[in-house]
């Protein structure tokens, strides 16, 4: 299905420039300007994960709505639901009729107090759990998924567990997914120290924040001698995750060869060639069923795909159309 091309001005087309403007505290500033309203409104859920876990979530169903249609939205790693790309996807569909639950994941967004466990990528079930206890909680049958990064390839995951869920989401709608966490890492070892610096030292202080709420953990001494991804995943992931490794926690939630094979939800991926967090090579070597569409824009950089000088995103026109394409496909 075509969509507008993405074609920013030529001034903030640079990768870096799209990723440094899109997190930036202008646009948060802009965001939280024009979207007053939309914030004001949210109302912060307790949601049953199942097994006593607990997730929160950011909650936006004004009274008035009838149509009861819900847009789920997962955030990146070290991301929340108030991350910026992740509110300005929400008021553009909130302002567009829908209902909108934004999922914090466990250690994000400050509920590290809410379980004991630590959060990996492979919590899929939780993350099954909650959407579900929400969806029976507030009464929706109507409801679209929709990630980014991280969040991007729990969408992709939830898409192939969809069919076999007693309310089955209408659509999936997937922002530069990881594919293959092994080809991520490398990138962020390997491009501008930047970004690895970044989850360094958001990770750094997650578990930080962890400590405060269960300092029985272990690792307090450790975290203070770790300064790179390579340290801290060898490190955490055969001690927390149930993995015996890194490769292979990383290889249970890669979604390159077949794994996408099975995809029967209508699907959209949006990614960018220039992506500097995961390769477009990945992309080329994913299965791609009927139902799934990859759209790739020349430029975007990870998750940003800002327009416009209003550092307005292309993404969320493009979501908007994508999820009214299909209701009226349906």
């Amino acid at each position: 299905m075509p969509y507008n091309a993405f074609k920013p001005p030529a001034i903030i087309r640079n990768v870096h420039l799209q990723n440094v403007l899109s997190t930036s505290s202008l646009r948060r500033n802009l965001l939280a300007r024009n979207h007053q309203q939309f914030i004001a409104e949210q109302k912060t859920v307790i949601l049953e994960a199942g097994n006593g876990v607990k997730l929160s979530a950011d909650l936006n169903a004004p009274l008035k709505a009838s149509n009861r249609k819900l847009a789920v939205l997962l955030h990146g790693w070290e991301g929340s639901s108030r991350s910026a790309y992740i509110i300005s996807l929400a008021g553009k569909l909130a302002a567009n009729g829908y209902d909108v639950l934004r999922l914090n994941f466990r250690d994000h967004g400050n509920t590290h107090h809410l379980n004991r466990g630590l959060f990996n990528s492979t919590l899929l079930e939780e993350v099954i759990g909650a959407i579900e206890f929400a969806l029976d909680e507030y009464n929706y049958d109507n409801y679209v998924v929709a990630g980014f990064s991280l969040g991007a390839n729990f969408a992709l995951r939830y898409g192939l567990r969809n069919s076999h869920l007693a309310k089955p989401a209408s659509a999936i709608f997937s922002v530069c997914p990881v594919l293959d966490p092994a080809h991520t890492m490398i990138s962020l070892e390997s491009n501008w120290s930047l970004y690895e610096q970044y989850f360094v030292k958001k990770w750094k202080r997650s578990l930080e924040a962890k400590l405060e709420h269960f300092p029985d953990y272990e690792f307090k001494d450790y975290l203070k001698s770790m300064n790179t991804l390579k340290q801290m995943n060898e490190y955490f992931i055969p001690r927390y995750t149930g993995y015996k490794n890194v490769e292979t926690y990383f290889k249970s939630y890669t979604l390159t060869g077949s794994a996408l094979a099975l995809l029967n939800t209508p699907t959209l991926i949006v990614t960018s060639k220039d992506d500097p967090v995961n390769p477009y090579s990945d992309f080329e070597k994913i299965a791609k069923p009927e139902k799934l569409e990859v759209l790739a824009a020349d430029c975007g950089s990870h998750c940003a795909f800002l327009k416009n000088m209003q550092l307005d995103s292309w993404v969320d026109d493009v979501a908007l159309e994508f999820f009214k394409n299909n209701e009226e496909a349906e």
